[in-house]
């Protein structure tokens, strides 16, 4: 028999490579963007391509996954799709659509738009990863949970870097930027869900190997998306 998997173990090496990934080099060229209206503009264009790709992954992970996985997932998405507690009983793309008319984008405008090509490759290479076994896929999507997590970033996940800089560039309220402040507090309850999950399920080397790989894909694919939504907004001007 193989050695048994140490849970705690995996979870702080989890949270290592979090904390790490923030520290990279398309992670800090997205953070040093400063927003001006026309790149908010860009910003939650991308940004809502980037929540509908979120419930395509999340969807791939639940069809190949145990029953028990499919429940967390589901109880997860409940709040994605249908309607979230903390928002007032209003679902998570609702607020995205929200979020970008206070910045000056209205929904004929998202309707019509696309991704920027940059951003658009990181989120086909998403949807690929997704398609692999049912635990590279779980791991991929969660991850993107955990490194927006306040209680597991220890200088911010994004939802929190954002909202500092829509309000420091921007002048806007904290209380306007609903969608923001409902991912500040909804992503430390969502990343919860991969330690448990692993737990349960990752009981072998191979299993933890498998594990690794996967979220180290996953932030490699997030280190190209950062960068590209960097890119965007540093085609227009200051």
């Amino acid at each position: 028999m193989g050695q048994a998997i140490d849970s705690g173990e995996l979870s702080n090496a989890i949270r290592r490579m979090a904390n790490e990934h923030h520290s990279t080099p398309e992670v800090q060229y997205l953070f040093e963007t400063r927003f001006t209206p026309a790149r908010a503009k860009v910003w939650t264009i991308n940004q809502a391509h980037f929540v509908r790709n979120r419930r395509d992954c999340w969807a791939l992970a639940m069809g190949q996954a145990p029953l028990d996985v499919k429940r967390e997932i589901w109880l997860h998405e409940q709040d994605e799709l249908i309607g979230d507690p903390r928002a007032g009983g209003e679902d998570h793309f609702t607020l995205t659509t929200k979020e970008a008319a206070l910045l000056g984008v209205s929904a004929e405008e998202m309707a019509r738009s696309e991704p920027h090509p940059l951003v658009a490759a990181a989120l086909e290479a998403w949807l690929h990863l997704g398609k692999q076994s049912w635990l590279e896929s779980f791991c991929a999507v969660s991850m993107v949970e955990a490194i927006n997590s306040n209680a597991i970033i220890a200088t911010g996940g994004f939802s929190s870097r954002s909202r500092d800089r829509l309000i420091a560039d921007l002048g806007l309220a904290k209380e306007s930027l609903k969608n923001r402040n409902v991912h500040v507090e909804a992503d430390q309850e969502h990343a919860l869900m991969l330690d448990k999950v692993l737990s349960r399920h990752v009981k072998t080397e191979r299993e933890r190997d498998t594990v690794i790989a996967a979220l180290r894909k996953t932030l490699v694919i997030d280190r190209a998306y950062r960068a590209g939504l960097a890119f965007a907004m540093n085609q227009i001007s200051l």
